[in-house]
């Protein structure tokens, strides 16, 4: 059920988009992002290998200290499950569980 969320809820924007794939088999849903029906963006650095220099949570929806909360736990996920191979940075990921 989780994969099915992240399958129809993330995307990238960038010249080289991240395939949903890549991510979705091992990114986790904290509990509360799912619940809070959470949107957040993401945006990604990386160093010249194409490895995480940082990630940093641009915006979250709904407006809340548990939305934000949901949004820092996510962004954690987000930073282990990066797929090797992308050199675009930086780039911008949305997770939207709005809809869910």
């Amino acid at each position: 059920m989780t994969s099915l969320l992240v399958l129809c809820s993330v995307s990238a924007h960038a010249k080289e988009a991240v395939s949903v794939d890549q991510i979705s088999g091992c990114l986790v849903l904290p509990v509360t992002a799912v619940d809070n029906h959470l949107k957040a963006v993401f945006e990604v650095t990386l160093d010249k290998a194409g490895k995480v220099k940082s990630i940093a949570v641009v915006s979250y929806e709904p407006h809340s200290e548990a939305a934000a909360e949901a949004a820092r736990q996510l962004l954690k996920s987000v930073q282990r499950c990066w797929p090797p191979g992308v050199k675009t940075s930086p780039m911008r990921i949305t997770v939207d569980l709005s809809k869910f």
